[in-house]
Parts: structure tokens; C-alpha cells; sequence
């Protein structure tokens, strides 16, 4: 009831515009944005053209649109800050707030969007996952240079009924959605991020890969012999860092970097 109050004394108010920070910049590769609902791929947002893409029902100051009434009419911005070669989502003290990874993050706090990241806007089902930066830092010379030959992970993988193969040694038919899939490994991570669970663990008990059997634990592995996803998601990550979402063929992947 709270909040409904707060969109509609909203729409009575003018937008202020956005206002780019200083040290945003625009991407350097076709950066885009994946977007789910209800656990279908539904479309693809280019934004490599501009320093930053608002978030919103208001088409005056929001270039991505959206219609649930939850959303505020100028709700959040993805900002490309070149120096740190990285995204960061700004909730702009929308009514209903946004959730990175199905955390909640702080109004006017710059947080970190990396490859593979989902976030979503108040209780719109539309979900928007990060796609091309990885491509990005693989690109230049630096990283080239400084990308090891290979990698050693562990992941846990859920699969869904799109996945190429759905079935695994825990079900011999996976009815599940690619969005109910991705919830339930957000669900997992926040256990890990927490401390209420090891990676480990939730990998033995819930993986849908044979690796299960191992904790997730897969052999050192070199470039070229990953789906691509998995691959520069896994070698983007440094030591000890747990991914977001990172989608395949396969499934859904959350990915731990251990050397």
C-alpha cells in the first residue's frame, strides 16, 4: 500500500533527468542486455552507444521501458566507468527498489554489474543479465597478455527444459523453467555469499552435472574447451570469486575461480 502512495505521488512530480557522472564513459564493445520473462529469452538491448541506459516507465527520461506499476518512472541507471573497466547499476530512489543477483542494493550506491549479472527493477518479472563485457577485457592487449593458459573451477550447474540435454543423475526429466532454474541458483549463491552454506556442499547436493560427485570440481581446463560462455566467464574471474548467473547451453552456471 506503501509504495503504491509513493508511484502515484510520484506521477504528480516533474522527472528530473539523470545526471551522467563525470567519470562515466561509453563502452568499448557491443555491450547488451539479455532480457527474461518468465523464463524466456523475449529480447536484447544494444547498449555499447551511450555512457549510461535509464531504467523506467517514463519514456521522457528512461531509455529502457518498463510497464509493471511497480517500477517508478525513473528507477535506475547502468553506468560504464571506463577507468575501472566496469558497470555499476544506480538505484535512483526508485519507490519499490533493485535487485542485483536477488540482493537488494542501497538507493544512489554505485554497485558492480559484472558478466552474467541479473538484476531486476521493484516486482516487474522481467529479469536483464549483462552480456559482452567479458569479450571487452579479453580484447585488450593487457588482459591478453596477463590471462593465464589455464584454469582450475568448481561449479554447480541447474538445469531447466530448454537445456540441451534435460536430465541429469539427481532427475531423469527436468520440467523446470530457465526462470525458476536461475532463481533457484541465486538462491544457492546467497547461501554461499552468507556463510549459511559452502559451495561446495550445495554442488554435491543439487548440481545437475556429473562433476556433483566432486563438490563441482572440475579439471584444470585452457581456452576452447568450454561452451563460451562458461569459459570467459571463468577465466574473467580472479582467484577465490564466485560468478553471477552465466548461461549455456547446458544451463544456468554459478562458477567459484580456484586457481
Amino acid at each position: 500500500m506503501g509504495d503504491n502512495n509513493e508511484i502515484k505521488e510520484d506521477e504528480t512530480e516533474p522527472i528530473p533527468p539523470f545526471k551522467c557522472p563525470e567519470w562515466a564513459s561509453k563502452p568499448i564493445s557491443n555491450v547488451y542486455l539479455e532480457i527474461i520473462k518468465n523464463g524466456v529469452n523475449i529480447d536484447r538491448v544494444d547498449i555499447s552507444n551511450d555512457k549510461f541506459t535509464v531504467f523506467g516507465r517514463s519514456s521522457e527520461v528512461a531509455s529502457v521501458l518498463l510497464d509493471h506499476p511497480s517500477v517508478s518512472r525513473r528507477h535506475a541507471a547502468l553506468v560504464y566507468h571506463g577507468a575501472n573497466n566496469r558497470f555499476y547499476l544506480i538505484d535512483l530512489q526508485s519507490a519499490t527498489g533493485t535487485q542485483v543477483n536477488d540482493e537488494q542494493i542501497k538507493p544512489l550506491t554505485p554497485t558492480t554489474v559484472k558478466e552474467n549479472f541479473t538484476f531486476k527493477f521493484g516486482s516487474s518479472s522481467k529479469q536483464f543479465i549483462l552480456k559482452g563485457t567479458v569479450n571487452t577485457n579479453s580484447s585488450s592487449s593487457s588482459s591478453s597478455s596477463s590471462e593465464p593458459k589455464t584454469v582450475t573451477c568448481r561449479h554447480l550447474l541447474v538445469k531447466h527444459q530448454g537445456s540441451r540435454n534435460p536430465s541429469s543423475w539427481r532427475e531423469s526429466k527436468i520440467t523446470r523453467t530457465k526462470e525458476r532454474a536461475i532463481t533457484k541458483l541465486n538462491e544457492y549463491r546467497a547461501m554461499i555469499t552468507s556463510g549459511s552454506a559452502t559451495f561446495e556442499d550445495l554442488a554435491h547436493k543439487y548440481s545437475d552435472c556429473s562433476s556433483a560427485k566432486r563438490g563441482g570440481n572440475l579439471d584444470p581446463f585452457k581456452r576452447g574447451q568450454m561452451q563460451r560462455p562458461f569459459e570467459d566467464c571463468a577465466f574473467s574471474l580472479k582467484v577465490g570469486e564466485i560468478s553471477g548467473i552465466v548461461d549455456t547451453d547446458s544451463g544456468v552456471h554459478i562458477i567459484e575461480r580456484l586457481a
